[in-house]
C-alpha cells in the first residue's frame, strides 16, 4: 500500500449498489482481457490506493488497449468496484476451502479462521483486506464501495455464525460478531505491523470467548 496519505476528500464511485456491470465482450480474448484488467488493477489499488492509480498505469501494466477497458467496463469506477467484488469471491473462496480442511468440531474451525488469517499475514503480497482498504480510502462516502464490501462480508459473518450455532454458543450471532471484529483488527494491525503475530493474538482472545 502506497506510504501516500489518503486525500480528505475523494470522489466517489459514480457505479449504483447493485449495478451489474459490462459484460465482457465475446471470446476467449475478451474473457482474458478482462481478467488481465481486473487482476492488474487490484494488484495496484492494494498497493498504491485507488485515487492514486489512473487509467494509464492499468492499461500499462495489463497490456489491454484503452478502448478494450471502457468497452469491458464503460469506465473506471466500474472496473474498481468489479475488481473489487472479483478480489472479494476469490478470498471467499480460499477461506472457506481451508477451513472445511480443518479437522474437529466447529470450535476448532472458529479458531482455525486465526490460523488462516497468519498464513494471509505472512505472505509477501499482504497488503491489507482490498475490500476494507477501499472503503476506509473513499471515507465511507461511496455507496458502490460500501455495498461491494457489506456484499462481501455478509456469507462470510453468515458462516461464523453458523460455525457458532453448531459449537453450541448461547448467542451465535454476537459472537460471530465479536470474531469478526477480531478478525478485522487482526487485518488491520498485520498491515500496520507488517508482521503476522497479530492472528496469534486474536487468536487467544477468540480462544477465551469459546470456553463455555
Amino acid at each position: 500500500m502506497s506510504s501516500k496519505s489518503v486525500r480528505a476528500r475523494l470522489p466517489a464511485p459514480t457505479v449504483a449498489p447493485g449495478a451489474k456491470f459490462a459484460a465482457p465482450a465475446a471470446g476467449a480474448r475478451g474473457l482474458a482481457a478482462r481478467s488481465a484488467l481486473i487482476e492488474t488493477a487490484i494488484r495496484l489499488f492494494c498497493r498504491q490506493g485507488i485515487n492514486a492509480t489512473g487509467v494509464d498505469a492499468i492499461i500499462s501494466r495489463s497490456g489491454v488497449a484503452r478502448m478494450t477497458l471502457y468497452k469491458q467496463f464503460g469506465s473506471k469506477d466500474a472496473l474498481v468496484a468489479a475488481a473489487l467484488e472479483e478480489e472479494g469471491a476469490a478470498w471467499r473462496a480460499w477461506f472457506f476451502a481451508r477451513l472445511a480442511r480443518v479437522e474437529g468440531g466447529p470450535k476448532a474451525r472458529l479458531l482455525a479462521i486465526f490460523d488462516a488469517l497468519g498464513e494471509w499475514f505472512a505472505r509477501d503480497d499482504y497488503f491489507g483486506c482490498a475490500l476494507m482498504n477501499a472503503v476506509a480510502e473513499y471515507r465511507n462516502q461511496s455507496s458502490a464501495v460500501l455495498a461491494v464490501t457489506q456484499a462481501h462480508k455478509k456469507p462470510v459473518l453468515e458462516h461464523i455464525r453458523s460455525l457458532c450455532d453448531a459449537a453450541g454458543a448461547e448467542d451465535p450471532e454476537a459472537l460471530a460478531s465479536q470474531i469478526d471484529l477480531l478478525m478485522d483488527g487482526a487485518i488491520v494491525k498485520a498491515l500496520i505491523q507488517r508482521e503476522s503475530k497479530a492472528a496469534k493474538q486474536a487468536s487467544a482472545i477468540a480462544e477465551a470467548l469459546l470456553r463455555w
